[in-house]
């Protein structure tokens, strides 16, 4: 057993060894933050900006629903904002809360949107999977 795992470690070794060099980064880019704020509230929402100097950005909004119940959660709205290898401005929107994730963007697809946004709506016993029963072939 040992000898197969001194092997396994020189064949590692080899590999790593052998490995272009000229395929990894040699630089790394240093993108500046501009702003990034987060102000965090003692019932539990939270709102949030941030933008960096590589025209990324993103916000978001929490707030609490149904406080005080046995229903309470966060409802949250939000975007994010970055450049595309094309050099064009993408923006996603999004909402999501205790029935799911809803994205919004030109980049995501209009159905699924759409999808996500009739499925939040639907009551939770709907959502739920159907009992695993067990049948008979």
């Amino acid at each position: 057993m040992m000898k197969y795992l001194i092997l396994l470690a020189c064949v590692i070794i080899g590999i790593v060894t052998a490995a272009p060099t000229d395929l990894l980064p040699t630089q790394y880019e240093i993108i500046p933050i501009l702003s990034s704020e987060l102000n965090k509230h003692e019932d539990g929402s939270y709102n949030l900006h941030y933008a960096g100097g590589d025209g990324t950005s993103r916000q978001e909004e929490a707030n609490v629903v149904d406080e005080g119940t046995d229903d309470q959660t966060l409802e949250i709205k939000g975007s994010y904002k970055y450049i595309n290898s094309e050099g064009e401005e993408v923006e996603v929107s999004y909402t999501a809360g205790k029935n799911g994730f809803v994205p919004y963007g030109s980049i995501i697809n209009p159905e699924i949107s759409a999808a996500a946004e009739a499925a939040k709506d639907l009551p939770k016993s709907e959502l739920e999977e159907p009992n695993n029963k067990s049948e008979s072939f």
